[in-house]
C-alpha cells in the first residue's frame, strides 16, 4: 500500500517575500519554541526558502543516526565554507570519513590525559591572577582562557602575541557572521559592500594568513613538538599512505579554532552565572572539589569522579546548548515521519528547544543538576539530548570539551566564590553559539 504523503505543519503569518525570516532573526529561540507544539515537522519560510523544522528528537535521531546517509551537512556549513575551507566540520562522504579517521587519534584518552595538564596549568595562572574582590566580566574571561587552552595544545611553541590578539578578535567577527548569513532571507545581502561585509571577509582573510604563516612554519622546521598540528603534518593514511596538504591542516585548524573556543567559553561562563545565584548548588560542587581534591590542582583522573560537577555542567549544556540550531541537507526524497522531503531539503533542528521540551524535562526552565543524577537520568530519552550532535558527524571534540569545563570548574572552586553582580540581567544571546550577554561577577576568595 502506497503511503499517502503528509504536508508538515506551517506556522502563521509568513511576510511576504520574507517569510518567516524576520521572526526567526529578531526572537529565534522563542520562534523555535513556538513550533514545538505545532507538530514533529513544521514548514517555515526563510524568504523564497522552505526549510523543514523538526521537532521531534527520535526523528531528529533518524536524521543523525539512523539515515544519516540520506543527509549531507546544510546551509551552516555552506556559509561557513568561505571561512573554514574543506575541514572536519564542512566535509561531506568520503572525504569526511578519511579526516575523521586522521583526526580520531588526536582526542583518545591518553591523548586528552596529556592536555588535561595544560588545561590546569593555564586555569590556575588564569584564576590566580584575580583579586579579592575583584568584578570580572566572566564571559570575556572564559573565552580567554578557551582560546589559550586550543592554541597551546595546537601550537606548543610560543606564538606572537599580537598574533594570537587578532585571531581572538577575529573569531566573534566570523562566527557572527556566518550565523547572520543562515538566517537572511537572501543571499544577495553578503554580496554587498557593506561594512559589515567587508569586516567578516578582512577577518576571515586574515585569519588564513596567520594560521598558513604557522603551518608554513612547523613544516620548514620538520619537528615535532608533540602537539596537534605536528600530529597533523605527520599523520598518514593507512590505506593510501598520504598525508594531509598544507590547506588542509589549515582548514583542520580553524575548524578546532572555532569549534573548541566559543562553545566551550560560553558553557563554562554559563556554569559560573547559574552558581553565583544558586548558593546551593555553588556550596554542593565545592564540597564535592574539596573531597575528591583537598588541596591538590585536579588532574585527568579526577572528572570522572566529580559526578556532581559533571551534572552541573550537563544541566548547564541541557539549558544552555552552544550549538542551538544544526540543519542538514537531504540528498534524495526523504520519507521523515511520514512527511515527504524532496532531494535538496534544508533540514534544521533545534538542541535549545528540545532540550526545553515539558514532555521530556519536568520544569524545563528551573536549573537543576539532580536531574542528571543516578536513576533520573536514565528517564531521559538519548535522543532527546544532543548538546554536541550524534551519529558519525558528532563533534569529535566532546571529550577534551568535558575534561576542559570540568578542570576549569574545579580550579574555579577551589579558590573562590563567584557572585552577581546586583542589578545585572545576563540575556541569552543566540549567535554562532548560544552565549550570554555580559556576565560580570565578583569573586571572593576562599579561606583556607
Amino acid at each position: 500500500m502506497a503511503m499517502t504523503k503528509v504536508r508538515p505543519a506551517t506556522p502563521p503569518r509568513p511576510l511576504p517575500l520574507l517569510g518567516h525570516a524576520l521572526q526567526f532573526r529578531r526572537q529565534p529561540l522563542e520562534f523555535l519554541e513556538s513550533l514545538r507544539p505545532l507538530g514533529e515537522i513544521v514548514t517555515v519560510r526563510l524568504g523564497p526558502r522552505p526549510v523543514y523544522i523538526v521537532n521531534s528528537p527520535d526523528l531528529v535521531r533518524r536524521v543523525l543516526v539512523g539515515e544519516a546517509h540520506k543527509f549531507e551537512p546544510g546551509p551552516q556549513l555552506d556559509k561557513a565554507r568561505p571561512f573554514l575551507g574543506n575541514g572536519l566540520i564542512t566535509s561531506r562522504g568520503a572525504v569526511h570519513r578519511r579526516q575523521r579517521r586522521l583526526l580520531q587519534p588526536a582526542f583518545h584518552r591518553h591523548r586528552i590525559a596529556h592536555y588535561a595538564e595544560v588545561m590546569q596549568r593555564l586555569a590556575a595562572q588564569r584564576v590566580d591572577s584575580w583579586a579579592d574582590g575583584q568584578r570580572i566580566t566572566a564571559d570575556v574571561e572564559m573565552m580567554e582562557l578557551a582560546m589559550a587552552v586550543v592554541g597551546r595544545t595546537l601550537f606548543s611553541t610560543d606564538l606572537d602575541q599580537d598574533a594570537v590578539d587578532e585571531v581572538i578578535g577575529a573569531m566573534p567577527i566570523v562566527l557572527d557572521g556566518i550565523t547572520r548569513r543562515l538566517l537572511a532571507p537572501t543571499s544577495l545581502l553578503e554580496r554587498l559592500p557593506t561594512a559589515q561585509n567587508r569586516r567578516f571577509n578582512r577577518a576571515i582573510r586574515r585569519m588564513h594568513e596567520v594560521v598558513d604563516g604557522v603551518v608554513a612554519g612547523y613544516r620548514r622546521a620538520g619537528v615535532d613538538h608533540g602537539d596537534l598540528v605536528s600530529m597533523m603534518l605527520m599523520v598518514r593514511d593507512e590505506e593510501t599512505g598520504e598525508g594531509l596538504s598544507d590547506a588542509q591542516v589549515r582548514d583542520e585548524v580553524l575548524t578546532m579554532l572555532s569549534a573548541g573556543t566559543q562553545t566551550t567559553a560560553t558553557t563554562m561562563a554559563w556554569a559560573l552565572q547559574a552558581m553565583s545565584v544558586r548558593d546551593d548548588i555553588q556550596d554542593r560542587a565545592y564540597a564535592e572539589v574539596c573531597e575528591v581534591l583537598g588541596e591538590r590542582a585536579p588532574v585527568f583522573q579526577d572528572v570522572e569522579r566529580l559526578g556532581y560537577v559533571r551534572c552541573l555542567l550537563t544541566e548547564t549544556l541541557r539549558m544552555y546548548p552552544p550549538a542551538w540550531l544544526l540543519s542538514r541537507r537531504t540528498t534524495s526524497e526523504v520519507n521523515l515521519g511520514g512527511h515527504t522531503l524532496p532531494a535538496g531539503a534544508s533540514v534544521f533542528f533545534s538542541p535549545y528547544a528540545m532540550h526545553r521540551d515539558p514532555c521530556v524535562f519536568a520544569e524545563p526552565d528551573v536549573f537543576d543538576p539532580d536531574r542528571w543524577a543516578d536513576e533520573r537520568a536514565k528517564q531521559v530519552p538519548r535522543p532527546a539530548f544532543v548538546p554536541f550532535g550524534a551519529g558519525s558527524r558528532q563533534c569529535i571534540g566532546e571529550g577534551f570539551a568535558w575534561v576542559e569545563a570540568a578542570i576549569v570548574l574545579a580550579t574555579v572552586l577551589q579558590r573562590w566564590r563567584v557572585r552577581p553582580v546586583p542589578g545585572q540581567t545576563v540575556r541569552k544571546i543566540a549567535s554562532a553559539t548560544l552565549g550570554p550577554s555580559r556576565v560580570y561577577l565578583t569573586v571572593e576568595r576562599r579561606q583556607p
